[in-house]
């Protein structure tokens, strides 16, 4: 007996009523399933995620580019990515900053990931170029930007001697710095770091000090037998590349002679020829000449070679 029949109102439904309502019921029935089914694979991705995460994607090798003193064990090592950690939360930040600290002749790391199991570390050395004292007889060793490379109490014959400026601050692996101006600003270490860029720009090779003990007689000493004097740090740069074309122009005159190459004013050059009997000599000549700069200029009449850019 059919009894089938329409909600509230007491009769039997019609086959065609009878067959909306299965279909009706069918979705309903199919909706529910599927809810079950995703809800099961939701709790299953949760359960299996971590478990991929740190099983699958694992640090299995390393690949090391660059070339230096340190071997790729040591890059590796110092790292602080070890094998078997998980690939996807390692902190390439955080490790290239160990490299660059535990490791200070590295320069520019870099460090990528490879899935699913690869660490590349890309790296450049980085080399001496200043020795500025810290104590007596024991000086830092930096790079161009001032990185601390190393302490020593031997001074390297590679390297300019930074004189007239005192690092508060020399940690092997960190930047050096001085003490801070009147604004907080520390302006010996920048103005220390471009003129390395302007002398490496330049192609200037064979600098042997640099004295920034004055800011408005600022110096330097080329092969122990030239003095470039640059008078303030007004467009230093611009001097510096000056100073590189006269000492080309003179050294093929004579590579041998001394003197002095006056670029206190910017895009003129003025060479005196003098005699020293060592750096020394040099230094004593430089602060003596400067102090008589500082009362009056000198006689246009000198002798003395200009050079205009």
């Amino acid at each position: 007996m059919d009894r089938d029949y329409h909600q509230g109102a007491g009769r039997r439904l019609t086959p065609e009523e009878r067959a909306i309502r299965a279909k009706r019921l069918k979705r309903k029935r199919n909706f529910r399933l599927a809810i079950v089914i995703i809800g099961f694979f939701l709790a299953l991705s949760i359960i299996i995620s971590p478990i991929l995460l740190f099983t699958v994607f694992r640090v299995k090798t390393f690949t090391v580019e660059g070339t230096g003193v340190y071997s790729n064990e040591e890059i590796i090592a110092a790292s602080g990515i070890g094998l078997g950690k998980s690939l996807l939360f390692a902190d390439l930040d955080e490790a290239s900053e160990n490299i660059e600290k535990t490791l200070p002749y590295t320069d520019e790391v870099r460090i990528t990931k490879k899935l699913p199991s690869g660490i590349i570390i890309r790296f450049e050395e980085t080399s001496r170029a200043f020795a500025v004292e810290i104590s007596s007889g024991m000086y830092a060793l930096t790079n161009s930007n001032l990185k601390v490379l190393e302490l020593t109490g031997e001074l390297p014959e590679d390297v300019a001697v930074i004189t007239g400026a005192v690092p508060v601050k020399s940690q092997v692996g960190e930047t050096l710095s001085f003490a801070a101006d009147d604004d907080g600003t520390d302006l010996t270490s920048s103005l220390i770091t471009k003129i390395a860029a302007a002398v490496e720009q330049s192609g200037m090779e064979d600098i042997d000090l640099v004295s920034v003990a004055s800011r408005s007689d600022i110096y330097m000493i080329y092969q122990g037998r030239i003095v470039l004097r640059f008078g303030d740090s007004t467009d230093i740069e611009s001097k510096i590349s000056l100073g590189a074309k006269v000492l080309d122009k003179e050294n093929t005159i004579d590579p041998s002679q001394c003197g002095t190459v006056d670029l206190t004013i910017v895009k003129k050059a003025y060479f005196n020829p003098s005699d020293f009997a060592d750096i020394e000599e040099l230094v004593e000549y430089e602060q003596i000449y400067a102090s008589q700069l500082a009362h009056e200029e000198p006689a246009e009449d000198s002798e003395t070679e200009e050079n205009e850019e």
